[in-house]
């Protein structure tokens, strides 16, 4: 009887167990995938550069199949170096996003010892923050964020500009 007391125990520990697993060997793939998106864009841009160069070989003597081939040859290297940034660019999101999840369980076992002082649970936590901070810089490389505040007074502005012409207008009549 006790040993069915104890079942659920070991099935919730178990379960716990593989969930910090899952999330840690998550995290080590999507390292990989990102290790392996980086080497396809090299590779692309190589390929790019190629066609390039090939493109600039052109000369006055060269045919149009010459010319045809070379531009075929540069929008194929043009496309794969797309999709293998937006490969990466995924990649490199689910990386940060594992990071995160192992920082946030890394909370919650801390936040379970009570008797820690905000001292120490920052010292445990300290070290686990480093990835996720890496992993946020590499996504932030590579991320261009437009400032919404800009936009924002840029269309404040072209309304303002426009309800003057209005009310001029309406004073004229």
């Amino acid at each position: 009887m006790a040993s069915l007391r104890v079942l659920p125990a070991v099935l919730a520990l178990g379960l716990a167990l593989a969930a910090c697993q899952s999330a840690e060997k998550k995290a080590a793939t999507d390292e990989v995938k990102v290790a392996k998106g980086v080497e396809a864009v090299c590779a692309a841009q190589a390929d790019v550069d190629a066609a390039v160069i090939a493109v600039n070989a052109l000369t006055p003597e060269s045919t149009v199949a010459d010319a045809e081939k070379a531009g075929k040859k540069l929008n194929n290297a043009l496309s794969s170096l797309n999709k293998a940034e937006d490969q990466l660019a995924k990649a490199e999101v689910k990386e940060y996003r594992d990071q995160v999840e192992l920082f946030r369980q890394a909370v919650d076992d801390v936040s379970k010892n009570k008797d820690l002082t905000l001292a120490e649970a920052a010292e445990q936590l300290k070290g686990k923050a480093a990835p996720v901070v890496a992993a946020r810089e590499q996504l932030a490389a590579t991320t261009v964020c437009v400032a919404v505040e800009e936009d924002t007074k840029a269309e404040d502005s072209m309304k303002e500009d426009s309800m003057k012409d209005d009310t001029q207008k309406d004073d004229a009549k």
